[in-house]
């Protein structure tokens, strides 16, 4: 029986696998992983932050979570603030997690295929993610692109120039979730359309949906395992069962010297 996490509402409480749950789970994903290897089978991802020191939405007063509860949990809760010993950071002091330098490192092995993100942080770009492999739906706010030439700049302040909720460009993803072997959810509560729908379109496909999520999502029955654990651990563990080092993330600068004689 997993361990629960007290809450008023039964949609915000977190669930934890225990260890030997949370490992047999993590061995059935990564037999799939293994058997898509083998099949060239494509593969599609759909996530929040992942664990980037980043404040999530909806995480409730209760989380786990070291950056405390969701902005949208506080707003509802008015006059709650975060506890002191919570960490959090900015989109443009983050830095890419262990989740995003696994699924780089995937993407090298030919195991993952495509991304689709909810997030605007840019931390799967700067994580070394190729560009062709992701959809960012809610755009980026730290991505400049030339009108000229087309070419991208990843920059360390905020760049979006979008006065509306909805002024911004999405890739289109349901092609990729067409083709889907299997989908792995991490850190969604899937409760926001067109993210939702991508993992809905696959698992209805009759195609492997795999969630790892704390809180209980709104695909849970439609999905072929759930796994209740923070996506940064699901990814480590993942990753030792496939025996595929995580690399560490490296900083790299582009300087730009002009000489004027």
């Amino acid at each position: 029986m997993a361990h629960g996490i007290a809450d008023e509402d039964p949609t915000k409480k977190e669930i934890i696998d225990p260890p030997e749950i949370l490992d047999q789970k993590l061995e059935q994903l990564a037999v799939g992983f293994v058997m898509l290897n083998i099949l060239s089978s494509s593969l599609v991802r759909v996530y929040r932050h992942p664990q980037s020191d980043i404040p999530d939405f909806r995480s409730s007063m209760n989380t786990i979570l070291p950056t405390g509860p969701g902005v949208w949990e506080l707003r509802d809760h008015s006059g709650a603030k975060r506890s002191p010993t919570t960490f959090t950071v900015t989109l443009t002091k983050a830095i890419p997690s262990v989740t995003h330098m696994a699924l780089v490192e995937l993407a090298r092995q030919n195991l993952l295929h495509f991304i689709v993100s909810q997030n605007i942080d840019g931390l799967h770009l700067r994580s070394g993610l190729p560009s062709p492999l992701i959809a960012e739906l809610h755009g980026n706010s730290n991505l400049e692109i030339c009108k000229k030439c087309q070419t991208k700049y990843l920059r360390d302040f905020r760049t979006r120039t979008a006065v509306k909720a909805h002024d911004h460009q999405t890739t289109p993803s349901f092609e990729h979730a067409r083709k889907a072997d299997v989908c792995l959810v991490l850190s969604s509560s899937l409760r926001v359309t067109l993210a939702a729908n991508i993992p809905q379109l696959v698992g209805k496909r009759g195609s492997k949906l795999i969630i790892g999520n704390l809180q209980l999502t709104l695909l849970a029955q439609l999905a072929k395992l759930n796994i209740r654990a923070l996506c940064d651990d699901i990814m480590q563990g993942l990753m030792a069962k496939l025996n595929i080092p995580i690399p560490e993330w490296e900083l790299h600068r582009r300087i730009r010297i002009t000489m004027k004689k």
